[in-house]
């Protein structure tokens, strides 16, 4: 065979196969990754596309409990169901609240109410309704491509087994509105989903709402939140113990009910608020899940006024339980003396005009005016102490000014000094006959329950008055920081013979003996007070007063009850305060275990007080 004729033989290496293999997958790697761009991850990253910042969203730290001195819980939390809307998405589906409505059985009016309250954050979810049934929650988790805007959480809520004795007390919680926001931030606060509106769950904010948890999301150029990435855990608030006990609390209520009245007790050894009533309350729990128009409209047209806290912010006229400051003035101007008399024919006659007394006494003594409350005595004492001795009392023992209890919304009451002379009367001029009024506790003279059961504190204490004060104790919820207990702050004091005192602590003795306060006897105590029964321009009626203190001996509470309408103070303020006092002083069982707080007992104390008055005489 020729050489010419012979086939070639083609010789494959790896070298020349490297290339277009190595090209092929390139191409094939391109294809999948467009594939997995375009279409597997497209919706990611579309959201991540449309990611203009992030924003932290913060979650609702569990409150802080509260317990009344004996430790009994009267706030507390628990874990509810709570249905959000989002009111930008909901506004643009107006069907979500009907069928919502129809689904909870409640009115679309109040799930709009609640609706328009987040509006200050349209993009953030806003609780619409508290305390949904597992049914409810699925049949929204069900319909929530239907119901967009919707959704359910799992929150820690406020709770109250009281919803009625302690409403003016602890007040309520509900989502924050702009003011709340503007005023929390002028604190260096920033407002949880919840906060207080009224009352100590108000003012003591920053210790109860504890720091919210954060939830980190990513939100596009609108602000609309588009994934969480991460989240912090909240840190529940202080607990607080309360000063008040919560049976004396539920007996002063149960006392005045049917009334429109105030009761006020204090421990005189420290100025704690043992009970603080006012009469009608109304339910928390028309505003524990945010309260419809109507329910408040209805409210606010009660004629009894229920929202009113009567203890603080309500000024009545003492009559006659203000002859305890009339006394005060006397001594103050050095006109005072137990065995002075004066002449009572059943009327004090100033010019023309005869101021008249209940009774016809004859020549009495201090002791036996007090306990009868004889008004010409009285008007006697006060004009011979004078106006501005008066006045000058009233400044000493603090009427006319806020007792700065820790709650909003206190009254000063009215002492007419020149200044409210001058600005309302026309022509300002002020008369013998005004002074005699202001001597027995009417006229322009008003003053607030919690304002006359200081004074009667500061006449247990014999001339000291703490600052009245409704929290006894903080306990951080840290196991491992120490408890602070709150002490005693001298808010009055006023320095006077011991002799002073003792004919004071006689005469108020004698009002229950055989005196006025007749129906408040207990059996075995020696208490005493004094009765009131204010005139007002509204009823025909007197408001009943009584202001008193027991055991005069050792005194263990100081009082100050006022029932309106009800007519002689001894009938109806006097009765009312001795069952106070009876439940009061029986035994009270273990008060609530404070060993991690500093101080377990107050320096100050009644006692001391007293032996300091004593040691001036």
């Amino acid at each position: 065979m020729s050489v010419i004729h012979t086939e070639r033989q083609i010789q494959w290496s790896f070298r020349v196969l490297i290339f277009p293999v190595a090209l092929g997958l390139f191409f094939v790697a391109c294809l999948l990754r467009l594939w997995y761009l375009q279409v597997a991850a497209a919706s990611e990253l579309q959201e991540l596309a449309d990611i203009h910042g992030s924003v932290e969203v913060e979650r609702l730290a569990p409150r802080g409990l509260m317990t009344d001195r004996n430790g009994k819980m009267i706030a507390g939390i628990k874990p509810a169901l709570v249905i959000t809307g989002v009111p930008n998405q909901i506004r643009k589906n107006p069907h979500v609240l009907d069928q919502l409505s129809s689904l909870l059985g409640v009115s679309r009016s109040k799930l709009q109410d609640k609706l328009d309250q987040g509006n200050w954050r349209p993009y953030l979810p806003t609780p619409l309704y508290v305390g949904a049934t597992m049914q409810q929650a699925s049949r929204i988790a069900e319909m929530r491509q239907e119901w967009p805007g919707l959704d359910v959480e799992s929150q820690s809520m406020r709770f109250y087994p009281d919803t009625y004795s302690l409403t003016h007390v602890l007040g309520y919680v509900w989502t924050p509105n702009e003011k709340d926001v503007k005023r929390l931030e002028s604190k260096g606060m920033k407002p949880a989903q919840y906060v207080g509106k009224v009352g100590l769950e108000y003012v003591y904010e920053a210790q109860l709402m504890g720091q919210p948890g954060k939830d980190r999301m990513d939100t596009d150029a609108r602000g609309r939140p588009i994934r969480n990435y991460g989240e912090e855990r909240a840190t529940p608030g202080e607990r607080m113990v309360l000063s008040i006990d919560i049976r004396l609390q539920k007996a002063a209520m149960n006392l005045l009910r049917g009334r429109r009245g105030a009761v006020v007790a204090l421990d005189p050894a420290t100025g704690e608020v043992l009970c603080l009533v006012s009469a009608p309350s109304y339910n928390t729990d028309l505003f524990s899940s945010g309260i419809s128009r109507e329910d408040f409209a209805r409210l606010q047209a009660d004629k009894d006024l229920p929202q009113i806290n009567r203890a603080i912010s309500t000024p009545y006229a003492p009559g006659s339980t203000f002859k305890i400051v009339t006394a005060i003035a006397a001594a103050m101007q050095g006109k005072f003396s137990p065995r002075q008399t004066a002449h009572c024919a059943g009327y004090y006659e100033v010019g023309n005009r005869k101021f008249r007394c209940l009774g016809r006494h004859g020549d009495v003594s201090f002791n036996t005016a007090f306990a009868k409350s004889c008004n010409a005595y009285f008007a006697d004492l006060g004009v011979r102490a004078g106006v501005e001795g008066l006045r000058s009392a009233c400044d000493v023992l603090g009427l006319g000014q806020r007792t700065g209890i820790d709650l909003i919304g206190e009254q000063r009451g009215i002492v007419p000094t020149d200044e409210w002379i001058r600005r309302w009367r026309d022509p300002p001029k002020w008369y013998t006959g005004d002074t005699v009024n202001f001597s027995v506790g009417q006229g322009e003279i008003s003053t607030t329950p919690i304002q006359m059961a200081t004074l009667a504190m500061l006449v247990a204490n014999r001339g000291t008055a703490y600052r009245p004060h409704l929290v006894r104790a903080w306990v951080p919820a840290n196991p491992t920081e120490k408890g602070r207990r709150m002490q005693p702050e001298i808010l009055h004091r006023i320095d006077l013979p011991a002799s002073f005192w003792d004919s004071l602590e006689g005469a108020m003795a004698s009002v229950v003996d055989f005196g006025t306060a007749g129906k408040a006897k207990i059996p075995g105590l020696r208490w005493g007070g004094k009765t009131g029964s204010a005139e007002n321009r509204r009823d025909k009626e007197t408001h009943s007063w009584f202001v008193g203190v027991a055991p005069l001996d050792d005194p263990k509470i100081a009082l100050a009850v006022v029932v309106e309408n009800a007519g002689h103070g001894g009938d109806v303020a006097a009765p009312l305060a001795s069952q106070i006092v009876r439940r009061y002083l029986r035994p009270q069982g273990v008060e609530v275990e404070l060993s991690s707080i500093a101080s377990s007992r107050p320096a100050a104390s009644a006692s001391a007080a007293r032996e300091g008055a004593s040691s001036s005489r």
